[in-house]
């Protein structure tokens, strides 16, 4: 499911916004809802900083809130690369500037239904995309993302493991996390996991068992 949050300094034009959004939503039977509404910078900074956003509709016109959009985007795209961006602004002279943080679309006030119409449109389709999308391991391999069950960092290498194989890359986990979808989390200093792989989770031994009989550790200061 697309978790999507919202953050205006203005709630009450970001809600009418919202309700725009969850129409559209169920009129086209896109798997996803509204999670979070704020105009609190740091609320919003914890979500994406722990991936708890997918989609994030954000006004560029912070008035006396927190910094400006754009500036705000700078710092949440240190933290997280890979969730959707979507500004919302009365003024086009961003535009360009917005390209600079990977954003997904740029809409100028007043959002109507058609706008917001075309917007989930391409959110459904390319949500979709993603989820089969390829993971990079070198210049000459990819492997799916939806194949993995979990990657285990050790020495210099990350083992990637699949239900029928294991692979290997140079890249350390802080960047696979950046380079995965949400559906991976951090579970162990040493350990990234694919949640929708989890049959159950032993915390007491901290284990998960996972498909095909796989196990793979976790720790209880990560939020799995």
């Amino acid at each position: 499911m697309l978790k999507i949050g919202m953050c205006d300094d203005n709630l009450e034009s970001i809600k009418t916004t919202a309700k725009l959004l969850e129409s559209e939503i169920i009129e086209q039977n896109l798997d996803a809802e509204i999670t979070l509404i704020s105009n609190n910078q740091n609320e919003i900074f914890d979500a994406i900083y722990n991936k708890k956003i997918d989609v994030l509709f954000l006004d560029i016109d912070f008035k006396c809130k927190g910094k400006n959009g754009l500036e705000f985007a700078y710092e949440l795209r240190e933290v997280n690369r890979s969730f959707y961006l979507i500004f919302l602004t009365a003024h086009q002279r961003f535009l360009h500037l917005s390209f600079t943080v990977k954003v997904y679309d740029y809409l100028l006030k007043p959002i109507n239904r058609d706008i917001i119409e075309d917007l989930i449109l391409r959110l459904k389709k390319d949500y979709a995309n993603d989820q089969t999308v390829f993971l990079h391991l070198n210049k000459w391999k990819s492997i799916k993302m939806d194949s993995i069950l979990y990657i285990e960092r050790i020495g210099a290498k990350s083992h990637i493991i699949t239900n029928s194989c294991e692979e290997l890359t140079t890249k350390s986990l802080d960047t696979l996390l950046d380079e995965l979808s949400n559906k991976f989390k951090r579970c162990h200093r040493s350990y990234i996991v694919n949640v929708e792989k989890i049959i159950c989770i032993d915390k007491k031994r901290g284990i998960a068992q996972l498909l095909s009989n796989k196990k793979c550790p976790i720790n209880n200061h990560f939020n799995i």
